[in-house]
């Protein structure tokens, strides 16, 4: 018996020691992909199973349009603006923190990437903001400057992927969003109820993540990221947690947002004259009725044929 148990033992150490030199080297390997992708790690199988991509009809929308020459800003944080030169067309830092901007290539530059994906010809410009959990007051105060500086510098497109506001604060943030739509710009902010915000969430029915009593999304949109981007603490959850990374799935509602204003800049490069609700009311008015996971989503859009709408309304206008 106790031979046996020696045996068992045995083979159990060879096992796991074969399972941290196969970590090792594919955590290795990511690396390789995470410079090879500018930090966005595609895996071997992603395409087996839904994405923004198949969800949402991007690559037949990408044969129409891939949103050249629209602006779209980013306010956010950790953008590693520095590092990553060739992703941004400009950019400033509204933060009393300089590396929050300039090397820090966390949740901005992942939300930078997502847009780059859907969106592949728009320019980004990164709005390093202040997110002082502990002062709200303040974050506004930099969101608000930072509004100010996309009004001034013509910006198309503006997306916001964190929290919601006190009611205090969402209403000085109301007061410059709206001047930002004055001038035309569309705004994709999550957690912000302003009636005049195209407003996205996940492929949820109406529960969940959002304050629902105060009004409805617009849009669905897919809310897993398969196409991840890699950062040094990831690489240390997966050596400390031994797990198959390709069957791995993120949920980010994060992403909903610029994955919104992607789909905004395609249809503002076919016309950038339309009203900013016009462009609310066509994603809208083409979007479909799905179930996804066993919940109810009344909008989830189909680009191409927001594409094709618009294009059809352009040439009837002609």
């Amino acid at each position: 018996m106790k031979r046996l148990v020696w045996v068992v033992t045995l083979i159990l150490l060879l096992a796991l020691g074969v399972m941290n030199v196969w970590m090792i080297n594919y955590i290795a390997e990511l690396k390789q992909e995470y410079a090879k992708y500018r930090g966005v790690l595609v895996f071997k199988n992603a395409n087996s199973r839904d994405t923004i991509f198949s969800m949402h009809n991007i690559s037949k929308a990408h044969e129409i349009t891939r949103g050249k020459g629209i602006k779209v800003g980013i306010i956010d944080r950790y953008f590693g603006y520095e590092k990553h030169p060739d992703l941004y067309a400009g950019g400033s830092n509204f933060s009393e923190d300089d590396r929050s901007f300039l090397s820090l290539d966390e949740h901005g530059y992942w939300m930078a990437l997502t847009l780059s994906e859907v969106a592949p010809e728009a320019e980004i410009y990164a709005l390093n903001i202040d997110f002082a959990i502990a002062d709200e007051t303040k974050k506004v105060d930099s969101m608000i400057k930072a509004i100010n500086w996309a009004i001034e510098n013509d910006l198309d497109v503006l997306t916001y992927s964190s929290s919601s506001f006190s009611e205090e604060n969402e209403q000085r943030l109301n007061e410059t969003v709206e001047k930002a739509i004055d001038n035309d710009i569309v705004t994709t902010f999550i957690h912000y109820y302003y009636e005049k915000n195209l407003l996205p969430d996940g492929l949820f029915t109406y529960k969940g993540s959002m304050d629902y009593n105060r009004r409805e999304p617009d849009l669905n949109i897919f809310h897993y990221d398969y196409s991840v981007l890699m950062l040094p603490q990831y690489y240390e959850y997966l050596s400390n947690n031994q797990i198959d990374a390709e069957r791995l799935t993120f949920l980010s509602i994060s992403s909903t947002s610029p994955v919104t204003a992607g789909f905004v800049a395609l249809l503002k490069s076919i016309n950038n004259d339309l009203k900013v609700s016009d462009y609310k009311e066509i994603l809208r008015d083409t979007s479909k009725e799905m179930y996804y996971e066993g919940q109810y989503c009344p909008r989830v859009v189909d680009i191409y044929e927001a594409l094709q709408y618009l294009a059809r309304l352009s040439s009837e206008s002609n």
